[in-house]
């Protein structure tokens, strides 16, 4: 089980390597809205703070995370559409 903040609650989420952090979220009831284009545009709606002692859990950030979210992901921050567990 993950620990995961997602909109200032706390979840433990079981998880499965290749299954982005939303897909888990959703497995788990929790209503996880996304509305990235993957592309340009996000409101960060889909941000979730991971403990970065288990950062090494999660594929690396992606250019895309890094424009959104700025500094938050060396804070832990991630977009749970980019998020892959390893």
């Amino acid at each position: 089980m993950r620990r995961i903040d997602y909109k200032g609650e706390e979840y433990l989420i079981h998880t499965r390597s290749g299954m982005r952090v939303i897909d888990a979220l959703r497995e788990h009831n929790i209503a996880a809205t996304c509305d990235c284009d993957h592309k340009e545009n996000s409101t960060g709606v889909c941000k979730v703070k991971w403990p970065k002692d288990t950062a090494f859990l999660l594929t690396a950030p992606t250019e895309f995370e890094r424009k959104v979210l700025g500094t938050e992901v060396d804070q832990g921050y991630r977009l749970s559409c980019q998020a892959i567990f390893k």
